[in-house]
């Protein structure tokens, strides 16, 4: 993407892979504006000053009110905010981890989003103690480890990693592609249905291990949870932790006040 810096201390953003002026009448361009500007904020930093309206309609050839609306657009998606006096600075929009429980690929199609994965990797291996206590097998029992980078919409959010009892789950390695569901794999396949939960959360900071996997810098905050699932007859299905970026994600939860006594 190229940048050279611009007189009035913002950057003038090229025309990327899109070239705005092949386009005929305002509307069109103001469409390209918004995808260019996106594309923009998708890869830079949270807090990058964007180009000052009078710098892209000169850039684009186009009104600044054309602009205007392509920013009051990006705005509304919340990739951008406005600072009165300052400009407006690139943002990524935080997704909320709430309560009710989805598989990954469930909760982005949920929020409209495409899920994906990659660095896929799948192998059996031996239980550790604790990953033998979680899914109630003894020590040493085979299970069958999965471990992906998990995609919304192409940006890494969380790299995910579980384990499943392998006599349970037979030929799932055989079963088990890079950007399937888990979940839908379980229930068309075998027949279980994760029903319910528990989960754990706990903030961490990223090792430069899994900064780079995550596409973001060692040290920054991260959501750790850990989650162990069941199956409608209480059996264990999964246990496995994840970590979700800290500045793309949030959790909610609704709490209330116990009655007294």
């Amino acid at each position: 993407m190229a940048r050279s810096k611009h007189s009035d201390g913002g950057e003038e953003i090229g025309l990327l892979a899109v070239q705005v002026g092949d386009l005929s009448g305002e509307p069109g361009k103001g469409e390209q504006i918004r995808k260019a500007l996106a594309a923009f904020a998708a890869s830079s930093r949270p807090d990058t000053l964007l180009p000052s309206e009078r710098v892209l309609a000169e850039q684009f050839g186009v009104a600044r009110m054309t602009v205007r609306g392509a920013i009051d657009s990006l705005e509304s998606a919340g990739l951008v905010r406005r600072e009165p006096g300052r400009g407006a600075f690139v943002q990524h929009p935080r997704l909320t981890h709430s309560e009710i429980f989805r598989s990954f690929t469930e909760d982005m199609r949920f929020r409209g989003m495409e899920p994906g994965a990659r660095d896929f990797s799948a192998r059996l291996e031996s239980a550790s103690a604790e990953v033998a206590a979680a899914l109630d097998l003894a020590e040493g029992d085979l299970i069958v480890r999965i471990e992906r980078v998990r995609t919304a919409d192409g940006t890494a959010m969380a790299y995910e990693t579980t384990n499943l009892p392998a006599a349970r789950f037979p030929d799932l390695l055989d079963r088990m592609t890079e950007t399937d569901s888990l979940y839908e794999v379980l229930d068309r396949v075998y027949g279980v249905h994760p029903e319910n939960a528990e989960q754990t959360v706990a903030i961490d900071r990223l090792s430069p291990e899994d900064a780079v996997r995550l596409e973001t810098d060692a040290g920054e905050p991260c959501f750790a949870i850990e989650r162990k699932a069941h199956d409608n007859m209480g059996k264990t299905v999964e246990f496995g932790r994840s970590l979700y970026r800290g500045d793309r994600y949030v959790i909610e939860m609704h709490v209330g006040r116990a009655a007294d006594g």
